[in-house]
């Protein structure tokens, strides 16, 4: 770091080691020194706006973003007898769908239990929109509005990273996780991609290297055979649409 004429700014580093909870508790490390300056160890950082804790469990990060959309949900309700549908819809999207859309696709197969959280966050948003009251059926309101349900919005957006890195638009590190399957048969589902296998279901699978093939292959033919995102986006929507509320 001297030859480049650099200095460690040791209030603004840290470090984290991401492992199950088993392989933590034998790993034990007070700290670590970097060119003689000590660096203490973290068990929660923040990166690009994402909240990474030790075990990738994304439960700071959940709770940061239900914690601001809420908070904007109740500023948008002060508001709302003086605001139209339109504008008011365009609100929630602006001030709090785009807190629970940020980066939910390392989401992706987290337990129903963490992502309940951010469901009540969008039932709340619907509500307020259709201005219905706190029992009334949030599912029918997500419905009228046309809102995937949060599971499926994470689902939506892997879908649309994966069509990117089918047609060479994404980065190539991304693109190099799609793999022909070499079978020597033609399947009526059209050409699938190899899916890794992994050791464990709960960090493994939830790998976009993973995910994303895997979830490709289940999809309809005239899906995968789009070759406009923004046609792929309409036919996705469509048919996670169905998946969602049959």
């Amino acid at each position: 770091m001297n030859q480049n004429r650099l200095k460690l700014n040791s209030t603004k580093t840290e470090y984290i080691k991401f492992a199950s909870q088993t392989q933590l508790n034998k790993c034990v490390v007070n700290g670590i020194n970097v060119n003689e300056t000590h660096v203490d160890e973290s068990t929660v950082i923040k990166y690009l706006g994402v909240w990474f804790d030790t075990v990738i469990s994304f439960d700071r990060h959940i709770t940061e973003k239900c914690k601001v959309a809420m908070f904007n949900l109740y500023r948008i309700k002060s508001l709302r007898a003086h605001l139209g549908r339109k504008p008011l819809e365009q609100l929630v999207h602006s001030l709090v769908m785009s807190h629970l859309d940020y980066c939910c696709t390392l989401l992706y197969g987290l337990p129903d239990c963490s992502l309940a959280r951010l469901q009540r966050v969008q039932n709340f948003a619907a509500r307020l929109i259709l201005n219905r009251r706190k029992f009334d059926s949030a599912t029918q309101s997500l419905k009228e509005l046309h809102w995937l349900p949060i599971k499926f919005r994470i689902l939506f957006r892997l879908l649309c990273l994966a069509f990117k890195c089918v047609n060479g638009t994404a980065p190539r590190y991304l693109c190099e996780y799609f793999i022909y399957s070499t079978t020597g048969y033609s399947l009526r589902s059209g050409p699938t991609f190899t899916v890794p296998r992994t050791r464990t279901r709960r960090h493994g699978d939830r790998a976009f290297s993973v995910a994303g093939p895997r979830e490709w292959n289940k999809l309809p033919l005239n899906i995968k055979a789009c070759t406009s995102l923004i046609t792929f986006k309409g036919k996705l929507k469509t048919h996670i649409f169905a998946l969602a509320y049959q």
